[in-house]
């Protein structure tokens, strides 16, 4: 008989996988098995057209379909609006599964708002192509990534002609999208082959990408030990396929998604020492790239629920678990803003290869921006409350020193003694304090604390 789930074990899971848990969460799969709750987080229509971006939704961006001086000159105002129209996409999507795989991509393929980048509307169309592709077919995923605008305005590939090929996507294309370094299993020779194959592509108007055969390198190629002729618009597939069908990658991408979801592996030799869990998602992968099949693997298995060590979580999932558990909105300046600080800037990752992993997000620089985040969802709540919006007034909060509750209420199972013991010091130094401020003491503490931030 399946092991039943644990409060703790559904705050775990859906910590890491959903954007956090709430209180009816942890009500509703306590008690069920890892395999239904799975099967439900996975329960995604295979019809991507349920979330596509809406009409209304480019106007509330403030983003032209085309660019314009105007839209390059307002730039920064684009960008924090499309931030936050995903942050709330994230905080109110009822496939919480499938906004989280797209957030994998988007730190994957990580493509920045940049000088050489302005129009956040081509950023945004890549964010759409993500989010299609997130647990489709991976090897459809990166071919429509290889002509995607934004990454061809990106990584230069829009610049590459026959006679002066540009090696920047390819080098990442093998480096960070398909094969991985550990070991590294391609020369220079390939980077330079491979640039050569994906020449010709430009983009028009900046919103659609287009192949001139006048641009491509006609001639043949030699590609991992593989002869390539001439395949014009079709060529990069050909690339694409002789990458994916390499051991190493199927390894690498397993890794990938291991790391961002259950734990580290940490850096080891993906040939001859690959992590269990890691082995069997490659398994799965290699037998038809299809992203789903290799999560559920993943979601199924006993070392999701029982990890070698816990993981800390991306700012972005932390600010996005505190505005759900409060229902305040997420696309508020503040959160933003603290997002900033945090070093999780949607739309602009810091370089190619994505953000930090794991312990780096806690270093601690940080701490005064979660407490900040904390402190301005805490008030945006109440203020809410005030206006008859949402059930989230004192008289809908625990008393203050209703530990349990509390817990509950943000969606965690408990507090570690550690975390409690802070807890209640805090209420005892405010004794004599109002309760609505001993209350607020209390959500700004939990929210900023290592409980909320390590899962």
């Amino acid at each position: 008989m399946a092991e039943l789930l644990t409060r703790h074990d559904v705050a775990s899971i859906l910590g890491r996988a959903a954007f956090g848990a709430t209180a009816a969460d942890l009500d509703l799969w306590t008690g069920k098995t890892q395999d239904e709750l799975a099967a439900h987080l996975l329960a995604v229509p295979t019809d991507s057209s349920g979330f596509q971006v809406q009409p209304d939704e480019p106007r509330r961006l403030a983003v032209t379909a085309a660019a314009t001086s105007a839209g390059r000159q307002n730039g920064g105002a684009q960008l924090q609006a499309a931030q936050g129209w995903w942050l709330e996409r994230m905080r109110t999507t009822t496939a919480p599964l499938h906004e989280r795989m797209t957030l994998l991509w988007h730190d994957h393929f990580a493509t920045a708002h940049s000088p050489m980048l302005p129009n956040t509307a081509t950023l945004v169309l890549q964010n759409q192509t993500l989010r299609a592709g997130a647990l489709g077919s991976f090897r459809g995923l990166l071919a429509n990534v290889t002509t995607d605008p934004a990454m061809l305005y990106w990584l230069d590939g829009a610049r590459s002609v026959t006679g002066k090929p540009n090696e920047n996507y390819a080098r990442e294309f093998l480096e960070l999208f398909t094969m991985g370094v550990s070991p590294q299993q391609f020369t220079e020779g390939d980077i330079r082959e491979a640039a050569r194959a994906f020449t010709g592509w430009i983009v028009n108007g900046q919103r659609a990408a287009a192949f001139d055969q006048r641009r491509h390198d006609p001639g043949d190629k030699t590609f991992l030990g593989r002869r390539i002729p001439n395949l014009g618009k079709t060529e990069h597939l050909a690339i694409r396929d002789a990458a994916l069908q390499t051991p190493v990658s199927s390894r690498f991408l397993a890794w990938k998604l291991v790391q961002k979801f259950a734990y580290d592996p940490g850096p080891i030799d993906l040939m001859t020492d690959a992590d269990p869990l890691v082995a069997r998602v490659a398994s799965t992968l290699r037998q038809g790239w299809n992203i789903r099949d290799a999560v559920e693997v993943m979601l199924r298995a006993p070392e999701f629920r029982r990890r070698p060590q816990p993981v800390a979580r991306q700012p972005v999932e932390q600010a996005v678990h505190a505005c759900k558990v409060l229902g305040v909105p997420a696309d508020a300046a503040p959160v933003i803003q603290a997002l900033d600080v945090m070093g999780q800037r949607l739309f602009a990752p810091p370089n190619v290869g994505g953000w930090p992993v794991d312990e780096e997000w806690l270093a601690p620089g940080t701490t005064l921006a979660r407490y900040r985040l904390a402190t301005f969802v805490e008030t945006e709540a109440r203020r809410r409350s005030a206006m008859v919006e949402l059930p989230v007034g004192p008289q809908a909060l625990p008393e203050s020193a209703d530990l349990a509750a509390w817990a509950a209420r943000f969606g965690l199972a408990g507090f570690s003694a550690n975390t409690e013991r802070t807890l209640r010091g805090y209420l005892a130094a405010a004794a004599g304090a109002p309760e609505a401020q001993r209350q607020k003491g209390v959500m700004t503490l939990v929210i900023s604390s290592p409980d909320w931030t390590v899962m």
